[in-house]
């Protein structure tokens, strides 16, 4: 019998990570039953509170004998009941199964809980009604991910390498030669991307908290992730490695909204009307845009680090597509910016000082009348409107890869402009 099992919210800020646990359950009952495919790695609406990094849920698919399955399950509720961070407060595991084919309704509730903030109770429902086995442990908020990763199709994926460590290390500094990361980059990319940020000369396969994940290598193409991992020079120790189909890198997140539809927790492209330019606080870069349905703050946040130079170039009168987030921020709806792209620039004013109609020379402000520097020669202050050319150019921006979320498409694979644009 074909029996699908999805899991969530095992991991903590303290460590742990579900791709793990997902990794060792799959190698574990790949032993027992016939797996379908690969296991999933499913990203989730990244702007809803629970998460503790990337909102990433596991699902995998397996042919059973039927006598099997019950110590398949058993084997999956111990792993989780012995390797879950249960001891943190917001660590709420949930485990799924579901035998036979995935119903419609399921795939329909996944993409409801990447677009939207979904409710424990509203999981449950569609679980009863898809008849589904669920396992919460604690509050059990993890059952929304199972579920979700259960149903997603996954019509559109990606590749993603997970490769880790080993227990006694997790905690440790991460020891993966930096220079090979980067010659692997150079040879491999764009099959595979975001390995390094070119822009501040950083490493990204590697993460940095006490997670068991020591390198996780994305891309478009198996083969491609598996060389490219290969290629690089690691001095430490493995445990094994993964190979994950995932959703990431797809913008499936994003949804064309009005302005006055948007709520907390949302992912929108809107098109619209910059009617304030930008201004600065803390590092920060706002500005805000009217579609003709409401206004909305739009926000380019400092990790966004030089993506914020062109949201500066923005004048009121641009007209624009932007894709982001949407959540408060001080209290304000605001639209977290990961792209944009201008569609009809304003016409940019500035106001200048003519030169002496007597000598040619510079002129020079003087309260209410301007006074030649060359030759002495004074006038009434006029000053002259000029039309200068804009900087910013009829494309996609988009934030650099140290600053772009899991679901976000980089411009640079196929179909990067698709979303956005279409």
């Amino acid at each position: 019998m074909m029996l699908h099992i999805g899991l969530d919210d095992t991991d903590s800020p303290n460590g742990m990570c579900t791709t793990y646990l997902g990794a060792l359950l799959y190698r574990e009952i790949s032993r027992l039953a016939e797996p379908l495919d690969l296991p999933k790695l499913i990203r989730l609406n990244p702007n809803v509170p629970y998460k503790t990094r990337g909102n990433g849920a596991v699902a995998m698919s397996f042919e059973a004998d039927e006598e099997d399955v019950p110590k398949i399950k058993n084997l999956v509720l111990e792993f989780v009941e012995e390797l879950a961070d249960l001891t943190h407060e917001n660590t709420n595991p949930g485990v799924v199964f579901l035998e036979g084919e995935i119903p419609e309704e399921l795939t329909e509730f996944t993409y409801r809980a990447i677009w939207e903030h979904i409710s424990i109770e509203e999981a449950e429902k569609v679980a009863k009604d898809v008849d589904a086995e669920i396992y919460k442990f604690k509050l059990g908020r993890g059952i929304v991910g199972a579920l979700a990763a259960i149903g997603h199709p996954l019509k559109e994926f990606t590749y993603e390498l997970l490769a880790y460590r080993k227990r006694r290390l997790w905690g440790t500094p991460r020891k993966v030669n930096r220079e090979s990361v980067f010659e692997m980059d150079r040879q491999f990319y764009p099959f595979t991307y975001d390995n390094v940020d070119p822009y501040k000369g950083s490493v990204l396969i590697t993460p940095h908290g006490k997670d068991p994940v020591l390198v996780g290598i994305r891309g478009i193409d198996k083969n491609k992730v598996l060389l490219a991992f290969e290629s690089i020079t690691i001095e430490e120790p493995l445990e094994f490695y993964q190979i994950f189909k995932t959703n990431q890198s797809t913008d499936e997140h994003l949804r064309f909204k009005k302005i006055a539809d948007l709520k907390q927790f949302d992912n929108a492209v809107i098109k619209a009307k910059v009617v304030k330019s930008y201004w600065e606080k803390g590092r920060h870069v706002f500005f805000e845009v009217d579609d003709g349905t409401g206004r909305l703050r739009v926000a380019a946040f400092e990790p966004t680090k030089g993506f914020r130079r062109y949201v500066r170039m923005l004048i009121e009168g641009d007209e624009i597509i932007a894709a982001g987030g949407v959540k408060e921020f001080e209290g304000v709806l605001t639209l977290n910016l990961e792209k944009f792209y201008p569609v009809k620039l304003a016409k940019k004013i500035e106001y200048r000082k003519p030169k002496c109609p007597k000598c040619g020379g510079t002129m020079k402000s003087k309260g209410d009348y301007l006074k030649c520097k060359k030759c002495g020669y004074k006038m009434p202050k006029v000053l002259i409107p000029v039309e200068v050319p804009r900087k910013l150019q009829k494309k996609i921006y988009e934030v650099p890869p140290d600053a772009r979320r899991h679901l976000s498409r980089p411009l640079v694979l196929p179909l990067g402009e698709e979303k956005i644009l279409e």
